[in-house]
């Protein structure tokens, strides 16, 4: 009787212990630094649909993640978004606040989506990807709406971001550094404007 009961108090505790609330959830970083980054021009790239805007597109990296031949590699936050709507006589980004917008105005970018393409999805507009050490955990959600702000400070940009994503979590955003400008208005139409691949 006396070993019964000494297995039943493990037992017990166990049963004590035990939580009907959900598993906790994997949390992902929510004010990224974005330490390095890029923009590209692409000209008046939607001027077969009328908008002569020009367009330029703005990848940030956090500092873990790098590039080598095309493709990233490391741990962190690698944001895209493919359309920014900047003035006609622009070719840089010029300091402002950006907001999400379909109507490819000046001051917008087109926010995130999957677009279908016979079988497939592809994510285009903006885009936020979590690249973690489990690879099981490592995600891309879409920029859904929100804004980011563009301040130009001596030969720096700072830029400020205010997003919600496509599983309607909140992110900020910064970086405060140089950004180099790559001219890729004069590549052939229909060219994946996307070209970063990823080891994982």
């Amino acid at each position: 009787m006396k070993k019964l009961f000494v297995f039943f108090i493990p037992v017990l505790f166990f049963l004590s212990c035990k939580t009907d609330d959900p598993a906790l959830k994997y949390t992902y970083e929510t004010n990224p630094h974005y330490s390095w980054g890029y923009a590209e021009y692409f000209g008046s790239y939607y001027a077969d649909y009328n908008n002569n805007n020009n367009v330029l597109s703005l990848s940030l990296f956090s500092d873990s993640l790098y590039v080598t031949n095309g493709n990233l590699s490391g741990l962190g936050q690698y944001l895209y978004i493919e359309d920014i709507f900047v003035p006609s006589d622009s070719i840089i980004l010029p300091a402002g606040n950006y907001v999400s917008s379909e109507l490819g105005e000046p001051f917008t970018f087109y926010p995130g989506r999957q677009y279908p393409v016979d079988d497939l999805k592809i994510d285009v507009g903006a885009f936020l990807y979590y690249i973690e050490k489990n690879k099981n955990l490592t995600v891309i959600k879409q920029v859904s709406k929100g804004s980011f702000t563009v301040k130009i400070i001596g030969s720096q940009r700072k830029i400020d971001c205010n997003f919600v994503l496509s599983d309607s979590s909140k992110v900020t955003g910064s970086f405060s550094n140089t950004l180099p400008h790559y001219n890729s208005s004069l590549q052939p139409a229909g060219v994946r404007r996307h070209k970063i691949r990823f080891d994982f």
